[in-house]
């Protein structure tokens, strides 16, 4: 079954969300998404999902994640560069000077100047830098992930945002086709009391009928203004003008076995990549604490020109250190298990979040053909309401039938027709959460 909806606020495509989402995140990274003003007369899945992009400050929290993760890595890696300083220094010193008692104190005027250069270079920390940065490079690695949690979140929200907001205005088209029933049916009842052949309470019966349509109408009218709102949260932005939205829900396939979608949440979620890459770093820097116990190896230098004048004199010296921690207070051995119970701990959330991913897998899984077998079952219950709202109807224009048969074949036909819709958006809104689920949203990096 396929619904197409005209609407005039904001919606996202399901469809091919995903292939579109991908090729349009990579314009929105690398900074060619479309100006906002050309996205706001048509909204469809690509430019939603780049509005969100380009506009959730989720987003943006973890691309900076990322460049402070890049840039601390670069912090470790300088270790291994040299270090280079200049001084320079110039004194004026003018005074009585007294040297012994012997000698007569001598009224002396004379400025001093210095310059220098230093120069240090690690040559082997026995590992201890090593470490730092492999731990560094998995922290990169992790933060990127987290970009992609986040960024599969927002297209993830937007998606379902979407799907919720189609899914209220259906209801809301069904709760306008029963005011237009229910007005045809008190029109009929007020014909049929005004021949004599039906009794007043038929009108009476019709006028409540049509004001409780009324009522599920604005309710319904209600919710779909809210569904409205998150959504465009869901995107970031909350447009003042109208801007018109065309939409096709339909019924895609799940062609995926279980084992498969779980074995691809293993290897692809990016949350399972984060805390995995964490588990790594940390336990590098677990062997970076340890390796405080090892000695340092590093070469020095320095350069300086002194003088009491314009012509300075210069000097050199040039050495190697070797420093070796004898005994600490027992401060090493302390950050190393330290360290090492930080890492064990990381090691127990990996497992964690392993655990709760596949529960995801499984759990949308079984949403969706839950939701795939309650739509098969409601389309042979709409087809019997709206058989029997006809037969209802037309046994009462011949007389031989009740306005209260025709009023519970109607509300029969009503929820029927919302069952329907439910299990349509519930199909689609679980196959949602299932590609989120394992980690399938799109396949780009950072």
């Amino acid at each position: 079954m396929t619904i197409l909806t005209m609407i005039t606020h904001p919606t996202l495509i399901h469809g091919k969300a995903v292939a579109f989402a991908t090729a349009l995140l990579m314009l929105v990274v690398q900074g060619h998404a479309q100006d906002m003003a050309t996205l706001t007369d048509t909204l469809t899945v690509d430019n939603a999902v780049a509005i969100a992009l380009q506009n959730h400050f989720a987003i943006k929290a973890a691309q900076a994640n990322v460049v402070s993760a890049e840039a601390g890595k670069r912090v470790v890696v300088s270790t291994y560069l040299p270090a280079i300083g200049f001084s320079a220094s110039s004194v004026h010193t003018e005074g009585t000077f007294v040297f012994n008692p012997s000698i007569a104190s001598k009224y002396q005027i004379y400025s001093n100047y210095t310059a220098g250069l230093t120069a240090s270079q690690l040559i082997y920390d026995f590992g201890k830098t090593t470490n730092r940065i492999s731990a560094n490079t998995d922290f990169v690695t992790a933060s990127k992930e987290d970009f992609r949690t986040a960024r599969d979140n927002v297209i993830t929200n937007v998606e379902v945002a979407f799907l919720t907001y189609l899914e209220d205005q259906d209801v809301v088209k069904v709760t306008l086709e029963t005011i237009a029933q229910a007005e045809s049916h008190l029109k009929s009842a007020k014909a049929f009391y005004s021949v004599g052949t039906r009794p007043l309470l038929d009108v009476t019966r019709s006028e409540v009928d049509l004001a409780n349509a009324n009522v599920a109408s604005i309710r319904a009218k209600n919710q779909m203004e809210v569904a409205r709102l998150q959504l465009e949260n869901a995107m970031g932005i909350h447009p003042d003008h109208p801007y018109v939205v065309y939409a096709a829900v339909t019924m895609p396939p799940m062609t995926i076995t279980l084992d498969s979608a779980r074995s691809q949440a293993r290897s692809n979620r990016p949350d399972i990549l984060a805390a995995q890459s964490r588990y790594d770093a940390l336990s590098s820097l677990a062997s970076s604490a340890w390796d405080q116990h090892l000695p340092t190896l590093s070469a020095n230098g320095t350069w300086n020109w002194s003088g009491f004048d314009v012509t300075l004199y210069g000097r050199w010296s040039a050495g190697l250190t070797f420093s070796f921690p004898i005994f600490q207070g027992f401060g090493i051995n302390a950050a190393a298990q330290q360290a090492s119970a930080i890492a064990e701990a990381q090691r127990a959330a990996l497992v964690l979040t392993i655990e709760n991913a596949l529960l995801d897998v499984e759990q949308n899984y079984l949403a969706v053909n839950e939701a795939n077998e309650r739509y098969g079952a409601s389309v042979k219950l709409v087809e019997e309401a709206e058989a029997s709202l006809t037969l209802a109807e037309k046994q009462y224009s011949a007389g031989v039938g009740t306005l209260l048969d025709v009023t519970d074949a109607q509300v029969l036909r009503a929820n029927a027709r919302i069952t329907q819709i439910q299990a349509l958006y519930d199909y689609n809104n679980s196959l949602v959460r299932l590609k989120m689920a394992m980690g399938a949203m799109s396949s780009d990096q950072y």
